[in-house]
């Protein structure tokens, strides 16, 4: 099951001029904080640049596109990370609930003309992580007994 997919968001109306490396800006965004969490599964581990990726010298949106093959699905993630990608990422129709609007609102990205729109940056992981370690503290403190 894919939680996300660059097929899903090319798909539709893709910005004229924009390259489609920026439909994983987001996930990668996300992965790259999972991965901060300990939310990554030991698959991922070993795939080649994953070190880079926790180092931070790769960004998560590169890693998404050139080793998870353009997507986030459940071989990405351990049993936790699993749990609570189900979770922010439920909603009734898109598929992408809170997730998707704590990014809208952080990156406020219809001043940028699209979802698409964003900088793969650092600047913007770091404030993104922000917004994630809120969602997952939360989403902790949520659970009968605090347990992950």
């Amino acid at each position: 099951m894919h939680y996300d997919h660059i097929s899903f968001h090319t798909d539709e109306d893709w910005p004229a001029g924009l390259p489609e490396s920026h439909a994983a800006h987001h996930m990668g965004f996300y992965y790259s904080w999972a991965v901060g969490q300990g939310l990554y599964s030991e698959a991922a581990a070993r795939l080649p640049d994953f070190e880079r990726l926790a180092a931070g010298t790769l960004s998560g949106a590169q890693f998404v596109l050139t080793r998870l093959n353009g997507g986030l699905d459940e071989t990405c993630f351990n049993d936790a990370g699993r749990r609570f990608t189900a979770f922010y990422y439920a909603d009734e129709d898109e598929g992408y609930g809170r997730f998707m609007e704590d990014y809208v609102n952080t990156l406020n990205t219809p001043a940028l003309g699209s979802f698409y729109h964003t900088e793969d940056s650092a600047a913007n992981q770091a404030l993104l992580n922000l917004v994630f370690d809120a969602a997952w503290a939360q989403w902790q403190a949520s659970l009968r007994g605090g347990e992950v």
